[in-house]
């Protein structure tokens, strides 16, 4: 099927127009009239011509069989990042050896596209062009059809085909922080991430291997032989308590579909979790994952090296408004869990009734596992107050905010009055504060 393009319909609207103005001067004019026919049959015969014209036109518009379409893609996509994406057309047996097209991929609503649509010449052969993108939220993403445009050889015509090339993208959580993670690891250069050093309390006579100085670490762990064969400072790095268990519990409830401009709470979530994991991983500790709303929605139990089964169970798991069954997720627990585990809850608190559930079910559990507790706070309620009120509606709206500080502050402490750790943070500074908080419990043996 082909359509006329505005290079046919503009000339045609300012013929038929002028043809309308003649035929009504000769028809009028009483003098001029013995030409009307005349003028009728010339002005017919034009536009006859100028429709022939468009149809011989189309003719030249390569049909879709004349496409093959390969789409060639990162295997695996992160979340926020752009990625590259090839297409390439292979165009075989047109009339014309180049013409003009316009080629749109597949879209999706939280998907941008950088160099698409793409507007340019193909040719017979092997024609390849490339574009990246960006998609916001985690899950699958099927790519199924390419949309091409095939203009004809004076432009007067259109083909628009839709060609099958399928494709499956698998959007994961930000893999890029723990890849920077990993990388500022084998150069210790941590303190660029915010992750500070801690000092280990029994536990220095475990010797692990050697490495150059940094600014970080303490005199007295340079060994001196070992500088002086190698004329620079060279330190002893001791191992923490290894083959400890670490389960990650995710609330995918109503509270964790909080957004702030770039992604929810619960992107942030489960971000932390895997960058831990990642961090666990190094220690040797067996991690494990579950995510729970009105039920358990996904359980990975403990183990080591298990970061790609909580990739793989967490890339797509959505937050959503049901009331989140923390009885049902903490019974759950009791029955798979054995070995004293390190607990951390991410979560977001804003009522009575979830902190009283949280309260309850993490206070129990402090003899048999370390409960810790991780709150994600909204941005704006802090930065509400750092300046004063200027009007009488904003005065009640920062005392609604600081008694709602004050209640959470109040919550905390009966939460480490009865053993759970606690983490009140921004969703910003997540990562950064939940790999210190691990490390502080590593380097203490609280676990």
């Amino acid at each position: 099927m082909f359509y006329p393009t505005n290079r046919f319909w503009y000339p045609l609207v300012v013929l038929a127009f002028l043809s309308v103005a003649v035929a009504g001067i000769l028809y009028f004019i009483p003098s001029l009239r013995i030409y009307y026919e005349t003028a009728r049959l010339i002005i017919l015969g034009t536009l006859g011509f100028w429709f022939a014209l468009g149809f011989l036109d189309a003719a030249t518009i390569p049909g879709r069989k004349r496409f093959l379409v390969e789409r060639r893609a990162d295997r695996i996509f992160s979340q926020g990042f752009r990625h590259h994406v090839t297409l390439e057309f292979h165009v075989r047996k047109t009339l014309l050896g180049r013409f003009r097209v316009q080629v749109a991929d597949h879209a999706f609503e939280s998907a941008r596209h950088y160099g698409m649509p793409y507007v340019g010449e193909f040719r017979r052969g092997v024609n390849t062009l490339s574009y990246r993108i960006r998609i916001a939220r985690r899950g699958l993403y099927p790519f199924r059809h390419i949309y091409l445009t095939a203009f004809s050889l004076m432009g007067f015509m259109r083909g628009i085909h839709r060609i099958s090339c399928a494709t499956d993208v698998r959007v994961y959580p930000d893999l890029k922080a723990i890849s920077r993670y990993l990388l500022l690891a084998r150069k210790s250069h941590l303190g660029l991430m915010g992750v500070r050093k801690f000092r280990r309390r029994g536990g220095d006579q475990e010797f692990e291997r050697l490495r150059d100085y940094t600014r970080d670490d303490e005199f007295r762990h340079i060994d001196w032989k070992a500088t002086a064969r190698n004329q620079k400072l060279i330190v002893r790095e001791y191992e923490m308590n290894r083959n400890q268990s670490v389960l990650f519990l995710v609330d995918c409830g109503r509270t964790m579909t909080a957004t702030d401009e770039t992604r929810s709470y619960l992107d942030y979530a489960i971000n932390g979790s895997l960058l831990l994991t990642a961090v666990a991983e190094r220690q040797q500790d067996r991690v494990g994952f579950l995510a729970f709303s009105d039920r358990v929605l996904r359980y990975v139990k403990p183990a080591r090296n298990n970061r790609e089964k909580i990739i793989q169970a967490a890339y797509d798991l959505e937050a959503g408004y049901a009331e989140s069954d923390y009885e049902g997720a903490f019974r759950f627990l009791n029955t798979v869990l054995r070995k004293r585990t390190l607990l951390i809850l991410l979560t977001t608190i804003i009522d009575d009734r979830t902190a009283e559930m949280v309260h309850a079910y993490l206070g129990t559990l402090s003899g048999k596992h370390l409960p810790f507790a991780v709150m994600l706070n909204a941005p704006d309620l802090h930065r509400s107050l750092e300046s004063p009120p200027e009007t009488l509606d904003r005065a009640f709206y920062q005392a609604g905010v600081a008694d709602f500080l004050l209640w959470k502050a109040e919550l905390y402490q009966k939460l480490k009055n009865r053993g759970v750790l606690v983490l009140d943070t921004l969703p910003e500074d997540l990562n950064a504060g939940i790999i210190n908080e691990y490390l502080r419990i590593k380097a203490r043996n609280l676990l």
